[in-house]
């Protein structure tokens, strides 16, 4: 039986992931920013020894140990996203797994409009529950970051029987990703929240990728961004034959 599902869980753990550079020069501007202010800070103490009092040199060794736990963040943040993984990829009774996600949904907020418009037959998708819950939360909570503060807070959440796959679609009518934003959006640390630690979406895309699905993110012409999670259906049609588990 699945658990119940919370959208106030932390995020626990579809496409190709980003190129070892691009990430590297992610890192580089991550550590490099914090290494430099951990040196412009040493150095500026380092030269006032004996100018500064006790009170001004306890401030200088605060700021260093502030910059060396972002560095640590860092880290721990690399080391949550190289241990994402979906041990239990099997079928998942998608019906059932999709009511409790909708119920979880409408106790959360009331701003999101849900289409759900799902045949009553069985049906099962290759996957992980609790990893589908880790994405489509990821999903969530990003339209709801896109919409804070907007006159038009909308958020359209709506499923998709197609032969081979189960299409789930989270749209929002916010602020939209920058186009320079776009081919990034992927990479594990890259952010544009100064709070956040950059990995919501590499973890959701990586998740889709073990569990054989697909993730996509794309602006909308009117304004917003649109995420579609594909989800291989067990049975289902590919290229003219069954999909088996």
């Amino acid at each position: 039986m699945m658990n119940e599902i919370s959208l106030d869980k932390p995020l626990a753990a579809g496409t190709s992931g980003p190129s070892l550079e691009d990430f590297l020069s992610t890192l580089r501007h991550q550590l490099g920013n914090s290494v430099n202010a951990l040196k412009v800070t040493l150095d500026v103490l380092n030269e006032n020894f004996d100018l500064f009092n006790d009170e001004k040199k306890k401030e200088y060794l605060q700021r260093a140990q502030e910059v060396l736990a972002r560095q640590q963040s860092l880290i721990d943040a690399m080391r949550s996203y190289s241990n994402v993984r979906v041990d239990d990829r099997k079928p998942v009774d998608f019906v059932s797994f999709w009511e409790s996600f909708l119920e979880a949904v409408r106790r959360r907020t009331k701003t999101v409009t849900m289409n759900p418009d799902l045949n009553k037959r069985p049906c099962q998708v290759m996957g992980s529950p609790i990893a589908i819950q880790t994405v489509l939360i990821q999903l969530l909570e990003n339209a709801l970051d896109a919409v804070e503060g907007m006159d038009d807070q909308r958020i359209e959440l709506s499923v998709t029987e197609e032969a081979e796959w189960i299409r789930i679609d989270v749209k929002d009518h916010g602020c939209g990703i920058r186009k320079t934003d776009m081919n990034r959006i992927f990479l594990p640390l890259f952010t544009t929240k100064p709070k956040r630690k950059g990995l919501g979406l590499p973890i959701a895309q990586k998740l889709t990728a073990q569990m054989g699905g697909r993730l996509e993110i794309v602006p909308v012409a009117e304004g917003g961004t649109a995420a579609t999670l594909w989800l291989q259906r067990v049975g289902g049609e590919k290229n003219g034959q069954a999909i088996h588990q």
